[in-house]
């Protein structure tokens, strides 16, 4: 009868043994890898490798900016990378100014040659090493955002007639992945991999729109997450949805054409006095050298100074969209 227990014992911490060899074995991912890793690597993404830039722009404003404008242009970096790179060039930029300071424009002493001085090194280290990454980081936003809200009519449509043939919804966003080119092509396929993995349909369109970041992504979105929830006919609503962007599209383009006339104006207003002078320069140096005057400089100040207020004018009476 002891001997009986005792095999049962030893039977009993044999199986619960293997049983945890057996989870520990199953806990592996489709390419060998196992659970344990992976979760180890999400966490060390979550950790931030400058932990003094994070800090520092925790609650800020400009954080939350430059993040929303690397997620709609597409550039994995996070907002501290980010930063950390700005104030790389920052760095590189008030080195050069400090090395053109000292070797082109000569150390006087006096109002405006200190005023030069000081200028010149502001406008390379606040506009070219600081603000310089940020505005083409914008650019680049921008750029993307026109192109997937030039591309959504399409998608839309196609999604449209997807539900008229008897698809469902998500076939039909999956349809258009396939059928629609970059930028559009990959925020579907995301949405489409994000339901496949257990996502909420409407969670996942919303986080696209935030990824997107522009008007006509969060009206389509919020429509159809309304209509999936309360039911109707979606095809029709997308179908309309479809038409106010076309027109929206379409009357964008044309204050385009009708304010090209103004634009062209700003920039010729801008770029011809430069040109001027560099032309007299090359002229008629005799001339024009006494511009380059203590007096002549401060001359040149307040024309740079009036000619920026003037395209930044111009600029503000074409700017429709804010």
């Amino acid at each position: 009868m002891e001997a009986i227990l005792i095999g049962l014992v030893v039977v009993n911490v044999l199986a619960l043994v293997g049983s945890k060899v057996l989870k520990k074995k199953t806990a592996v991912t489709t390419e060998g890898i196992s659970v344990d890793s992976v979760q180890a690597a999400f966490n060390r993404s979550r950790n931030e490798r400058f932990t003094l830039i994070a800090r520092f722009l925790k609650g800020r404003k400009e954080a939350s900016v430059i993040e929303r404008n690397l997620t709609t242009a597409n550039i994995m970096l996070k907002p501290t990378e980010f930063v950390a790179l700005n104030l790389v060039v920052l760095i590189v930029s008030t080195i050069v100014a400090l090395v053109m300071l000292s070797t082109v424009i000569p150390n006087e002493y006096t109002f405006i040659s200190l005023l030069k001085r000081v200028g010149f090194l502001f406008v390379m280290v606040f506009f070219v090493g600081w603000k310089g990454p940020q505005m083409v980081l914008q650019f680049l936003a921008n750029q993307r955002r026109t192109k997937l809200e030039y591309q959504l009519a399409d998608a839309l449509t196609i999604i449209s007639s997807s539900l008229k043939g008897g698809y469902s919804f998500v076939q039909g966003l999956a349809m258009a992945g396939e059928q629609m080119e970059e930028p559009i092509k990959g925020e579907v396929q995301r949405v489409i991999r994000l339901i496949q993995l257990g996502l909420d349909t409407t969670k996942a369109l919303q986080q696209m729109s935030d990824r997107v970041n522009s008007y006509d992504y969060d009206m389509t979105i919020s429509a159809t997450n309304i209509q999936l929830a309360v039911g109707g006919n979606l095809s029709l609503l997308l179908e309309g949805i479809a038409a106010t962007i076309r027109d929206r599209i379409r009357l964008r383009r044309d204050v385009a054409a009708l304010t090209a006339q103004g634009r062209i104006s700003g920039a010729i207003l801008f770029v011809l006095p430069i040109a001027i002078g560099l032309f007299l320069c090359g002229l008629n140096w005799e001339y024009m050298s006494n511009l380059f005057t203590p007096t002549g400089y401060l001359f040149l100040y307040v024309a740079m100074a009036m000619q920026a207020a003037g395209f930044f004018w111009i600029k503000k009476l074409l700017d429709f969209d804010n």
